[in-house]
């Protein structure tokens, strides 16, 4: 997917877009795969009319039948995807894989390792010289290496639009020069809000309060600390960049990780343009308090106020989970995930996803992840390319093409203008995970995230029957959904 940036007068506001999603082309919707079956199909019983009429209309009977679950779409997936997921989770529930118990109650281990396709998962420590030591998550089964960077970005509150503009501008420059960063596979950007304990605002009143002041002062400054928390948030800013190990190389972990680390510098300095704030990477400790949080998010205030008390990441993981079929109960909290079905139809202005991003009072922690996969330079190309036959095909074999058919095709066609004048290709997708403290508050949250996803125009579902993995895929850890879904964990 690529987006456009529309030039306006110097009084109007910039306006973006030209996400659109690659279809295939194909006889009603089958795609290439599926059109040459269904002629394959045609042709079988065309050569047995003359033979046997049953034995044709069997054949044709049959071929349908076989046919339609990949014609038939629901929420942007074939009737074969849907019908492959619910096998799936039946299975999964007959064996009794949707239940998790850590610790002393396991049969399995006594530590409170992570679940699901966490359960290998290692954490790295390299020392980076500047930054000090950097951690890097290690998901063994896929051969995947994540490095973690906290922002402090600055927000859009008091700050001009042509400052805005420019920081657009940087990030589209940072990702598409991803997609000539050597073995890296995917990117992710996570804006976690939660209530704001006031630990922190404790804190530096004690530090800068003298006991001889005023007692009027301190009583006013009590109060604050007291009040403060009731109606602010914390909001935590997160950038993860996973990459796999070179292929053709035998290489350990820690030597990979040390490669990893190097290549750092000048991303960092491409995003802090992006952010227009600074950038720290994150330690082991401080991954492992992230993720024991937000499997545990009782333990957050214990973690705030004292940072001391962050487990490793072999003891980051919940004591107990239960994963339903659009929830997921993990030790203090029930969460649901949703993902992208479609991205913003039209042009649209930069804030839009501000208000997807923003506290909610209602939810005991919300996180918006949005995912990037970028395409090589070579993939790019041939992706373009692809996507302006087909556009063109699906737009010509109607007599009279819809207004969406033409949208498309001139969308496909300043794509690949765009990708040769060296514009970068990106995959995205977002996904948003709202944790409460009970079930019964799951309806409340539904109709928030609703709410939030109408203003920021995305049409967004849940993850039914892998409310787990998507619970795991918005945590700093590198999973990279589409390749656990064909490796065993």
């Amino acid at each position: 997917m690529s987006s456009q940036v529309h030039n306006r007068p110097a009084e109007q506001q910039r306006t973006y877009g030209n996400w659109r999603l690659g279809r295939g082309a194909g006889l009603f919707g089958l795609g290439p795969a599926g059109t040459i079956a269904a002629f394959l199909v045609m042709v079988l019983a065309a050569a047995m009319l003359p033979v046997s009429t049953l034995a044709a209309l069997i054949t044709a009977v049959v071929g349908v039948l076989a046919l339609a679950p990949l014609a038939i779409r629901v929420n942007g997936r074939t009737g074969f995807q849907v019908l492959t997921a619910r096998v799936a989770w039946w299975l999964t529930r007959a064996r009794r894989h949707h239940v998790y118990v850590s610790g002393v109650a396991s049969r399995v281990t006594d530590a409170h390792h992570l679940p699901g396709v966490l359960a290998r998962s290692e954490v790295y420590e390299v020392e980076t010289g500047r930054a000090g030591r950097l951690a890097v998550v290690v998901v063994p089964q896929s051969r995947h290496y994540t490095v973690t960077l906290r922002c402090a970005p600055e927000g859009m509150d008091l700050v001009d639009q042509a400052v805005i503009d420019a920081r657009v501008g940087h990030l589209a420059v940072w990702l598409a020069a991803l997609s000539r960063e050597p073995h890296l596979v995917q990117a992710q950007v996570t804006v976690e809000t939660t209530p704001d304990p006031g630990t922190r605002l404790a804190a530096e009143v004690a530090a800068t309060s003298r006991p001889d002041a005023p007692a009027l002062a301190l009583q006013v400054l009590d109060d604050v600390v007291r009040s403060s928390p009731a109606g602010s948030a914390t909001v935590d800013t997160r950038v993860s960049l996973t990459y796999t190990a070179p292929p053709g190389r035998s290489m350990s972990h820690e030597d990979v990780c040390r490669e990893v680390a190097a290549r750092l510098p000048h991303l960092h300095a491409g995003l802090t343009g992006a952010t227009g704030a600074g950038i720290v990477p994150m330690s082991a400790r401080s991954l492992a308090a992230v993720v024991h949080a937000a499997y545990d998010p009782a333990a957050a205030l214990d973690l705030a106020r004292d940072p001391h008390l962050a487990p490793d990441w072999t003891q980051a993981g919940p004591v107990a989970t239960r994963e339903s079929w659009d929830s997921y109960r993990h030790d203090s909290g029930v969460s649901r995930t949703w993902c992208m079905v479609e991205a913003p139809r039209g042009v649209v202005y930069s804030r839009l996803f501000s208000r997807l991003t923003d506290p909610d009072p209602q939810l005991l922690r919300k996180r918006v992840t949005m995912i990037y996969r970028p395409y090589s330079p070579a993939e790019a190309a041939r992706l373009v390319e692809s996507d302006k036959r087909d556009a063109r095909f699906l737009a010509s074999k109607k007599p009279r093409p819809s207004a969406r058919d033409l949208t498309d095709l001139a969308a496909a066609e300043q794509a690949a203008e765009e990708e040769a004048t060296g514009a970068g290709v990106v995959r995205f997708t977002v996904l948003v995970t709202a944790t409460v403290a009970d079930e019964k508050h799951l309806g409340e949250a539904t109709g928030v995230i609703r709410a939030r996803a109408g203003e920021a125009r995305l049409a967004l579902r849940p993850m039914y029957g892998c409310q787990a993995a998507g619970f795991a895929a918005s945590l700093p850890a590198g999973v990279v959904l589409p390749t656990h879904a064909t490796i065993p964990f």
